[in-house]
């Protein structure tokens, strides 16, 4: 194992024993049925959900303590959680469920995980835990999941034909919950085996909601969580059919293992698009295994490994096999493949329209196309974010609070979801629409120009504008280079310029165009055409400088237009628009260009 596999145990293992300890001089959180249907009279999800995975964190502690540690206390408190966990009048949460049919058991992801931790902790706990109570455990488990999936005709819910994070996680944890309760005795061969087949076509649908390229349009964080629960029915599934089922080896899933590496900026800072994060870790645990099945998976750096609190549901999975496949399948020292730091990173993901480029010091852009229907979609085609020194000057503001409108009729008019809230034009003062009609006309790359090129009229009610075209490049501005093309990306400390180029032919309903950027930090209109964002990076913002006076009188000025977001913890935060209005020339093509020139604070 290499050094910083062993120190990041080290760190995890004592941050697991600490909580441990302040949770032992603690009661349980309570689950209330006020707080219950709080999510159905107003659309809150955060108050129970805040007591639900307080008590899972418990149920995860405790679980890799005695399972890592094994002492008798550790057990014993175990068996007073498994206990209580068999006390819940529901394991799905209320986001979820039918509340005209209450009296039905729902296997959401949360009852689902909930069957496979509980399963999964029999089989490991079966000779220290009190017959009693591993009889009653396994009574909950079949009566709540396993019954009422293997008695269903197919499919039981959408989750069986989602291609998304649910049918993984949903279809992964019945499976593994399947396979060990017919190892006790309690599920039948006939059961077990109709079980696995339906498990294995509903991951088949998960893994085709993956792109070709093997990105992850959800985001990071659903990445993180859909691969965990696949990958731990995948190798569960091969030791009980002894090699013959290897799900690992699908076609698809070596480019899968490839994609959460190429998402990493400098200094830890994630892709976000969609319902991701800016700051998403990575789980070591995920990694080393994904890398003894593909031996040229590369791990992110381990500034952002997972620890217990990166995870606000405390799941099991991600949490216990983070010490499991670690210890099992970390490389030696010399073992993994070292990538050179290049010049220039350019991950062109073509399937799922994104584009993330980076110089070797990790300061670059992510740009996306695809479509307005993606899983957790966000109206965002022809969005790019932009990084410097660890600082998202130009962001993606991920994923929002978690309510019921942000899934429901009311999601397009939350600022993250809708177009409003990325770096994407206003036409005739409409935003892009919902739906898998309005998508990218064209999304390239040219390895030769290092250019990016983004065609996005069609996200757009139809007739707004003929033809919009983004185009997007960067270079170093003082790089000690002959050649305009040996400056590209060639940087330490010196000024990185990114220039945005948008090219509007109008329609003859196209009466006015507004350009749209949003970022985290306050902005301040220095003159005209000029902005600096107020960051912990120095960043400054030219807009059209080859506009003449004349141009700016016939445009609407520069504004900065504050916004209230909500944060996914439900904290509210301010982020700015930056606007200004682009003047319609009939018949001729529009410019506009945006340069964003980034240094360190301090720099000359």
């Amino acid at each position: 194992m290499r050094q910083q596999e062993t120190e990041y145990l080290k760190k995890f293992w004592a941050e697991i024993e600490q909580t441990g300890e302040v949770l032992r001089m603690q009661e349980l959180p309570k689950l209330t049925r006020e707080d219950f249907f709080l999510f159905h009279e107003t659309g809150n999800r955060l108050v129970y959900e805040k007591a639900y995975f307080g008590r899972r964190k418990f149920l995860t502690v405790f679980g890799i303590l005695a399972e890592f540690r094994g002492k008798q206390e550790d057990v014993e408190k175990l068996e007073e959680i498994l206990a209580e966990v068999c006390e819940e009048r529901f394991w799905a949460l209320p986001a979820h469920v039918n509340f005209a049919h209450l009296d039905e058991d729902t296997i959401d992801l949360f009852a689902a995980e909930t069957a496979q931790t509980l399963a999964e902790m029999l089989e490991i706990f079966k000779d220290r835990l009190s017959r009693e109570l591993i009889e009653r455990v396994q009574g909950e488990i079949m009566r709540r999941v396993l019954i009422p999936f293997c008695s269903s005709t197919f499919p039981y819910s959408g989750w069986e034909t989602d291609r998304c994070n649910w049918s993984a996680v949903c279809a992964g944890s019945v499976g593994m919950a399947a396979i060990y309760m017919h190892r006790q005795g309690v599920l039948s061969e006939e059961w077990k085996e109709a079980c696995i087949r339906r498990v294995c076509a509903a991951l088949q649908c998960y893994l085709e909601g993956m792109e070709e390229d093997g990105a992850c349009t959800e985001g990071l964080g659903y990445y993180n969580y859909g691969m965990s629960y696949y990958t731990a029915f995948a190798e569960l599934l091969y030791e009980e059919t002894k090699g013959n089922i290897r799900l690992m080896e699908q076609p698809k899933c070596e480019k899968i293992a490839a994609f959460q590496e190429k998402c990493y900026f400098g200094k830890g800072v994630s892709v976000s698009f969609s319902d991701g994060s800016a700051r998403e870790s990575f789980l070591p645990g995920l990694t080393a295994y994904l890398a003894h099945c593909y031996p040229a998976t590369q791990t992110p750096d381990y500034s952002v490994a997972h620890f217990l609190e990166d995870d606000a549901c405390y799941r099991w999975i991600m949490n216990e096999r983070n010490i499991r496949w670690l210890l099992q399948y970390a490389k030696e020292e010399n073992a993994q493949t070292k990538v050179e730091a290049q010049t220039l990173t350019a991950a062109y993901l073509p399937s799922a329209q994104w584009m993330i480029c980076k110089d070797k010091h990790g300061n670059g852009f992510a740009a996306k196309g695809g479509h307005n229907a993606e899983s957790h979609n966000h109206n965002d085609i022809g969005h790019f974010l932009c990084v410097y020194d660890g600082s998202m000057l130009l962001a993606d503001l991920g994923a929002g609070e978690y309510t019921r409108d942000y899934f429901g009729a009311g999601r397009y008019e939350i600022l993250c979801n809708r177009s409003l809230g990325h770096s994407v034009p206003l036409i005739n003062d409409c935003e892009q629409c919902a739906g898998g009609e309005y998508r990218a006309g064209a999304f390239e790359w040219s390895e030769e120009k290092k250019e990016l090129s983004i065609s996005f009229a069609e996200a757009y009610p139809s007739g707004c504008v003929e033809r919009l075209e983004r185009r997007i490049w960067m270079e170093a501005l003082r790089a000690d280079k002959d050649t305009e093309a040996e400056q590209v990306m060639s940087l330490s400390k010196e000024e990185l310029r990114m220039t945005v180029l948008d090219c509007f032919v109008p329609s003859v309903q196209t009466k006015k165009i507004v350009e749209n950027l949003i970022t985290p930090y306050e902005p301040r209109i220095t003159a005209t055409g000029k902005v600096e964002l107020q960051a912990p990076t120095e960043c400054k913002i030219n807009i059209a400088y080859h506009w003449s006076e004349e141009e700016w009188q016939q445009a609407e000025g520069l504004c900065v237009v504050p916004m209230e977001h909500a944060l996914h913890d439900g904290t509210k935060t301010t982020v700015y628009l930056i606007q200004w209005e682009v003047p319609v020339v009939e018949k001729n093509t529009s410019e506009c260009r945006i340069e964003i020139c980034m240094r360190p604070k301090g720099e000359v």
